[in-house]
C-alpha cells in the first residue's frame, strides 16, 4: 500500500497565522496552490484554502468589510496523519470528513501537504497503470 510520502508535496510554504489574507493570496498565487498550512511562532497552527478566503470575501459575509488577516479564517483544526500513514486509509477519512487537505509530519514537523488535487492526480496515474495491458505484443 502506497503511504502519503508518494503522493505529498514535500516542504510546503507556509504562512504566519498574524499575516494579511492578501499575503495568503499572493503566496497562493505565486506558487500555484490553494492550501498553505499555517503557523504561529514557527509551530504549525492549522490550514487556510483559497475556498476558505474566497468565502470570506462574498457578498453579504461579515467580514467582507474589514482587513482580513490569516487567523480570521482559521477557525478549524486541521488535519494531521504521519508521512507513513497508508493511502487508503486517508483518502477514506478525506472522503468521510470533507477534508480538503491534510498535512504530512515526520517525526513532529511538518513534511509536506497532501490535498484531493494531489489524491485525484494519483489515483488517476495509478487507473492508467493497473488498466494497461502487461503485453503490448500479444494482439
Amino acid at each position: 500500500m502506497p503511504t502519503l510520502a508518494t503522493v505529498m508535496t514535500p516542504f510546503p510554504y507556509h504562512i504566519d497565522i498574524n499575516a494579511k489574507v492578501e499575503e495568503a493570496l499572493q503566496l497562493m498565487a505565486q506558487h500555484k496552490v490553494h492550501h498553505l498550512p499555517v503557523t504561529r511562532d514557527g509551530d504549525l497552527e492549522t490550514v487556510i484554502s483559497r475556498g476558505d478566503i474566497e468565502r470570506a470575501h462574498a457578498p453579504g459575509h461579515r467580514l467582507e468589510e474589514q482587513q482580513l488577516y490569516v487567523h480570521d479564517l482559521c477557525a478549524r483544526r486541521p488535519y494531521i496523519a504521519d508521512l507513513h500513514d497508508p493511502l487508503d486509509r486517508i483518502l477514506l477519512a478525506m472522503a468521510d470528513a470533507g477534508i480538503g487537505s491534510v498535512l504530512v509530519m515526520r517525526e513532529g514537523e511538518l513534511a509536506g501537504i497532501v490535498t484531493v488535487t494531489d489524491m485525484l492526480r494519483f489515483c488517476a496515474h495509478y487507473l492508467v497503470q493497473v488498466t494497461q495491458p502487461l503485453d503490448d505484443s500479444i494482439a
